[in-house]
């Protein structure tokens, strides 16, 4: 067998154990796909509510806005863009669900349109499973661009398997979450930069932030590292394109926002440095032992790819996978606390730096080190168990 072919297994192993630990979620779930929604009693109308979903007598989280929008994408934009009275978007949708913010929720509108493309084109009645099954397909996604990477890398392709042992990948599943499909967009835009296709760049990249704007810092690195020998050049063409998923975003936040005002921004609130863990541990337990479970495999995933720029003097330090580590770091380092709030919180954002940390390793030094994998795979199981038990 063709050394490609048999590479190619680690990929459909990665996508079976998904589809696997997924199934026995959903079993212990209560076969029911809308648990994954976490819809909160607190965000509908009972009056107008009508869906066969399980609600829960808490906040929810926020795959139940992406369950919201997917339900009537269109007509939530239409919506958003232009309330049709004042404080309308404060009242609940046709559907009976309300979402905090319109503006911020409809930016993140690529999950909750695929989802609803394959509800049937928003005919179908199986959309909870829907937007399980999307997710699914951005982590096999994620794992197959891992492998095309490691592949080019000449790295062993088992690493391909290494997202599954993101305890963020798991959050973003059991909770209809759009980080990991966001990512997913976001690394195929880094695969085309890499093969020089920056039609594809543009348009992929442009899903991605549409998707989740948090992975802006992947299609940057990504730009960035091409963006500057095309400017010497002269290479208008290719300048517009690397820029055309930035722009688009902007030109769809203004849109959006035109007449509706929006608090969601991730500038809109500067801290320390990892401050939000800090007051994590001031509660009580077992709060400050699920932060120690997702801060210390992504700490060491990250020292060891400093660690690694290091030996090699930053020789490398304008190529794509080194600019996509770095702008991450610096985001995780200098940014809002909003990434802080929570271990739920903090897990999901840490995923883009997670997987720019891992192709820095591959591509240096064509692997991770089996302790940081083994640290990192024992903290998913626990994650992947404890959330069984409280369901």
């Amino acid at each position: 067998m063709h050394n490609r072919e048999k590479s190619s297994c680690w990929f459909f192993a990665g996508l079976w154990v998904t589809i696997l630990l997924t199934a026995v979620y959903w079993h212990f779930a209560g076969r029911d796909f809308s648990a994954f929604i976490l819809l909160s009693d607190n965000n509908i109308e009972q009056v107008a509510f009508n869906e066969e979903v399980k609600v829960y007598p808490h906040d929810g989280y926020d795959g139940q806005f992406f369950y919201a929008l997917a339900l009537h994408p269109f007509e939530r934009i239409t919506a958003t863009f232009n309330p049709p009275s004042e404080n309308s978007l404060d009242r609940p949708f046709a559907s009976g669900i309300r979402i905090d913010n319109p503006v911020l929720r409809t930016k993140r509108i690529g999950y909750p349109l695929l989802a609803w493309a394959a509800n049937g084109f928003g005919q179908g009645g199986y959309l909870p499973f829907a937007l399980v099954l999307i997710n699914i397909l951005g982590i096999g996604l994620a794992i197959g661009i891992c492998f095309l990477l490691t592949m080019l890398f000449k790295a062993p392709s088992y690493y391909c398997l290494m997202p599954l042992a993101f305890i963020g990948t798991w959050i973003c599943l059991f909770r209809d979450l759009s980080d990991h499909l966001g990512v997913a967009f976001g690394l195929l835009s880094l695969y085309f930069v890499v093969k020089k296709r920056f039609w594809a760049f543009a348009l992929m990249g442009t899903a991605a932030m549409l998707t989740k704007e948090t992975v802006i810092f992947i299609l940057l690195g990504s730009a960035f590292s091409i963006g500057l020998s095309a400017l010497r050049q002269k290479q208008y063409e290719r300048i517009m394109l690397l820029s055309f998923p930035f722009l688009a975003y902007l030109g769809w936040s203004a849109f959006l926002g035109w007449h509706t005002p929006s608090d969601g921004t991730l500038l809109k609130h500067f801290d320390w440095p990892f401050a939000g863990i800090a007051r994590g541990y001031i509660k009580a337990l077992p709060l400050p032992l699920f932060w120690l479970g997702t801060f210390v495999p992504i700490a060491l995933i990250s020292l060891e790819g400093l660690l690694e720029l290091w030996k090699n003097r930053l020789h490398s330090l304008f190529q794509p996978v080194t600019l996509i580590f770095l702008f991450n770091l610096a985001f995780v380092l200098l940014l809002s606390k909003a990434i802080y709030e929570d271990p739920f919180s903090f897990a999901r954002n840490m995923l883009p730096l997670q997987y720019a940390a891992m192709l820095l390793l591959i591509q240096q030094k064509q692997g991770v080190s089996w302790f940081t994998i083994v640290v990192s795979t024992g903290t998913a199981t626990l994650f992947y168990f404890a959330s069984i038990l409280n369901l």
